[in-house]
């Protein structure tokens, strides 16, 4: 069972942990990250959820992972990375861009550019969370996420302009 430290709203530890699925109460949060993996050639991984998964069953995203207890997000971007689709990345490669507090979820989310080289092709997936892979162009990247009607506003317009000043 996954253990996962329990933050207030300013993101700091309350000294609490939960299992997934947990009913937090108001003011507690969960930590999440969205890992946005491109290659030198600017373009993007996607993943197919399982159909299995609660949130977006079958649907395409980006690496979307719980922190587990003891871990800071960055950590759990490399670890989530590497078990969703066997992907070993460099800490050095990860870049933070933002967070994001989803209140109606009790969500913390940190979202990481991750440029690496990669062949969609020789990835290895965690079948119970993803079925399939794809790659996107810099502009397929920038219209998927204007079309993220799942998530809010202004994380749609905040990662339309990130994804729009990487070169």
């Amino acid at each position: 069972m996954e253990l996962f430290d329990i933050l207030d709203r300013d993101g700091k530890l309350t000294g609490l942990t939960a299992s997934k699925g947990t009913q937090l109460q108001d003011g507690q949060y969960y930590l999440g990250v969205h890992a946005y993996i491109f290659n030198y050639s600017m373009e993007f991984l996607l993943q197919q959820r399982s159909y299995d998964k609660a949130f977006l069953p079958g649907g395409w995203d980006v690496v979307l992972e719980h922190v587990v207890a003891g871990e800071t997000s960055k950590d759990g971007t490399v670890r989530g990375i590497k078990e969703e689709v066997g992907l070993d990345v460099n800490e050095n490669d990860v870049r933070f861009v933002g967070r994001m507090i989803w209140e109606e979820y009790h969500h913390i989310v940190d979202i990481y550019f991750v440029k690496t080289d990669f062949a969609a092709s020789e990835l290895n997936l965690q079948r119970e969370e993803v079925i399939g892979l794809k790659t996107v162009s810099k502009a397929e990247m920038q219209e998927f996420v204007s079309n993220m009607h799942y998530r809010p506003e202004e994380y749609r317009r905040i990662m339309q302009h990130e994804i729009a000043k990487l070169t």
